[in-house]
């Protein structure tokens, strides 16, 4: 269900060592994978994705091919005469990629943003809901 990068989970532990022994945070582009629960229950597939600080109007989110896509943006934005000793919170492009069943409809995909955490819904496929027949009697 989740597309696995090797390369963005070393990225990751790398940024989480920097963190521990505070170092300071890397320049540059960076992309950062959010947290996120992926939970099914009858109405579809239900994945919240945790985006601390990042404003609505940054979220991106994009269904095609079968691939549901989250993109966000929390800039680091530095203030003159300020002394930072520590800074802990990811800052610059958040992103995470879910390949998603045919039972899901990718076409009908609902996203809400509250409190930091974008709930995205995907719901079953018509097709893979399960249908009562009715049993004809001669």
């Amino acid at each position: 269900m989740v597309r696995f990068d090797p390369f963005r989970e070393l990225e990751e532990l790398q940024e989480r060592l920097a963190r521990a022994f505070g170092a300071a945070p890397q320049q540059g582009p960076r992309v950062f994978a959010p947290p996120v629960d992926v939970m099914e229950d009858a109405e579809g597939l239900h994945i919240l994705v945790y985006l601390p600080g990042v404003e609505p109007e940054r979220v991106e989110v994009v269904a095609e091919e079968g691939v549901l896509s989250v993109k966000a943006e929390r800039p680091f934005e530095k203030k003159e005469g300020v002394v930072y000793h520590r800074l802990e919170g990811s800052y610059g492009t958040f992103a995470r990629s879910f390949n998603v069943p045919s039972t899901f409809a990718l076409s009908r995909v609902q996203a809400r943003f509250r409190h930091g955490v974008l709930h995205l819904l995907v719901p079953k496929a018509e097709e893979s809901r399960p249908k009562r027949i009715q049993v004809q009697v001669e």
